[in-house]
This record gives structure tokens, sequence and C-alpha cells, in this order.
């Protein structure tokens, strides 16, 4: 009778064993799974939000999301360019971009943006530039260069200048000849000749003027 009840204990025993290994088992396995669907879901998306919840950054391998109050207001990510892998950065913003100065680059090209002008380089110098009183191209090397001007000082017009030398002029006539106050009122056409012979011809609606150099 004994020995049965010394079996039943040893029975209960070892059941209680098993029963306290299973339990501890079980919690194990429930935070690994819990521990890595936090790890996993953490690596998918950060989401950083303000106080009152309205604004909200979202960091994901796909990139950068703003929001406000669920409206996207920029991000920051990837695009695929045609049909291929390929991959580019892309920013999409909503409302403005405040800053001093701005640098785009590619290769040898290179567009500079202030807020006193717009100027676009490659490798052979300055291409264009765009500034509040006008526009201004420029061939390779500068040798050759259009300008359309209307600056707050003086009159402006159309000038073509090649090797440093204006060749062709248009504007009001007070920009070729002097006066008090000088005349905004009539047309002019300069013309110039730096050839064997150098010469300028001004051209207005009643006359025209040959200056030569002899």
């Amino acid at each position: 009778m004994e020995n049965k009840e010394n079996s039943v204990m040893k029975r209960l025993s070892s059941l209680e064993r098993e029963l306290i290994l299973w339990r501890v088992l079980a919690l194990a396995a429930g935070v690994f799974l819990t521990v890595a669907f936090a790890q996993e879901r953490s690596q998918k998306e950060i989401r950083l939000a303000s106080e009152d919840g309205r604004q909200v950054l979202t960091l994901s391998p796909h990139g950068i999301e703003l929001s406000d109050r669920g409206k996207k207001l920029g991000e920051i990510g990837f695009e695929t360019i045609g049909d291929g892998d390929d991959q580019e950065a892309i920013i999409k913003l909503t409302g403005q971009v405040t800053a001093n100065r701005m640098f785009v680059q590619e290769g040898k090209n290179r567009l500079a943006l202030t807020t006193e002008r717009v100027g676009f380089v490659d490798a052979s110098g300055v291409r264009t530039t765009l500034t509040p009183d006008g526009v201004q191209l420029q061939g390779p090397g500068a040798r050759s260069r259009i300008s359309l001007t209307t600056p707050s000082q003086g009159l402006g017009g159309l000038d073509f200048v090649n090797d440093g030398k204006l060749i062709l002029a248009l504007g009001a006539l007070g920009k070729f000849r002097g006066g008090n106050p000088p005349r905004q009122d009539t047309g002019a056409i300069h013309i110039g000749d730096f050839g064997p012979d150098p010469k300028t011809r001004l051209i207005t609606a009643s006359e025209s003027e040959l200056h030569t150099t002899h």
C-alpha cells in the first residue's frame, strides 16, 4: 500500500514538473514572438507624432514622409526610372522651400540659385544667367553673348556681343545717344562692323548716322 502511495506521489511530482516546464517554454515562446514582431515592425516603419497627434513624421525603407492631420505635405523617397531596376531619389513638397542658396549638379552641368540670380554652368563656363534686371546667354568660352536687360538704372535693350565688341543692339535712342533727359520715346538700332574698315551705324525712324574710324 505504501509503495503504491509513493508511486502516485512520484507521478504527481513528475507531472507538476512537466507542467512548470511547459509553462516556462510557452512564456519564452510568447516573449520571443513578441520581440520578433516588435523588431520586424520597427524595421518596417518608425512613426513620430507631435503631442496633439497632428504632425507626423514616418520613416520607412521607402523614405521619409511628412504629414499634417492625415494630409501628406512632403516626402523624400525613391522612384524607379523607366522599366528597369534603376532608382533615383525624389523630393516632393507642398508649400514653400526656404534656402539661402541652392546648387543642383549632374556631371559637369550645374544650376546655381540665389536670391540675386539663377545661373546655368557647364564645362565651358557660365552659359545662362537670369537676374531681376534681365537675362544673359553665352556661348562656350564666353566668346559670344546676348543680353536682354531692363535695368533699374539706365535704359535696357537687346545687345549682341562678339569677342567683347558690340556688333548689334536694339533699344531706346537714349541708350546710344546722350541727352537730358535721354530720349525713351523712339527706338534705335546700333550696328557695328569690326572688319578691316571698322565703322558703326545708328538707325532711327527718321535718320541714319554712319561713324567711321577715319
